[in-house]
């Protein structure tokens, strides 16, 4: 994957109105300090973490309207990270788990640094958090966690409780389309209703389902994320539930 590519994907990613919920109609850059190499799954599976956390955010009376995020392309964690490294890395301990029950493994992580910026870009609050990659064989799973004190509604639909946590489930087809792409009278249709986001940042079209699912607990923001995956919405929720429990 060339570096030019990688900005395509990350720098280019656009969330429209899904819902009267999720309200965020501004460009989140996800932006990688050394490009190194990378599969299109593994940068579609990365930005689509970033989409799903659309956001409409306020800080005082400044409206957060754009998210930047930046990480190396290298992970800086090969092993799961302790709660003093953690601590060290971005000034809080998230719960991260080695191996889940149903078989996904810690991967590889990255310590991500936000900024939470207002309509001339200035910097409303920057903040550290961590990705951690998790894969079973070809299948890969991410979870973002993440601490801030800007205040912002969660996303997604509540599809239950647990431990005190609700939980949180968001899911959409995400159309990547190289720039240029002219849209089709089915495809704005399609972006009006929510039923497809649209991406920009392929050299050719492509389709897939994103599921998400996010819970805060003891004031850190969790999200699992995953692309063209194997699980459903059943199986994010048990693994949420070994994080909360953990």
């Amino acid at each position: 994957m060339k570096k030019q590519d990688l900005l395509n994907v990350m720098e280019n990613v656009k969330l429209n109105d899904i819902s009267e919920k999720r309200i965020m109609n501004k460009v989140m850059n996800y932006e990688k300090k050394e490009y190194g190499t990378m599969s299109k799954k593994k940068i579609c599976l990365i930005a689509a973490a970033v989409l799903v956390m659309g956001f409409s955010v306020y800080a005082g009376s400044e409206i957060v309207s754009s998210w930047h995020s930046g990480s190396s392309s290298k992970p800086d964690y090969k092993e799961l990270p302790t709660e003093e490294q953690c601590i060290e890395d971005i000034g809080y301990a998230p719960v991260l788990i080695e191996e889940f029950e149903n078989g996904y493994e810690f991967s590889g992580g990255h310590i991500v640094s936000n900024s939470l910026n207002d309509d001339n870009n200035k910097a409303i609050e920057k903040f550290k958090s961590i990705s951690a990659e998790y894969s079973k064989d070809d299948d890969e799973v991410i979870l973002s966690a993440m601490k801030y004190e800007t205040k912002q509604p969660q996303e997604g639909d509540i599809i239950g409780s647990f431990n005190g946590c609700d939980l949180y489930y968001i899911n959409y087809t995400n159309k990547l389309v190289p720039p240029g792409y002219e849209m089709t009278e089915e495809d704005k249709k399609a972006q009006e209703t929510g039923e497809i986001v649209f991406s920009v940042g392929s050299n050719e079209v492509n389709i897939s389902e994103v599921q998400g699912l996010s819970w805060e607990d003891d004031g850190i923001h969790y999200n699992l994320t995953q692309i063209d995956g194997d699980l459903d919405k059943d199986g994010l929720v048990e693994m949420a539930e070994e994080i909360i429990e953990k």
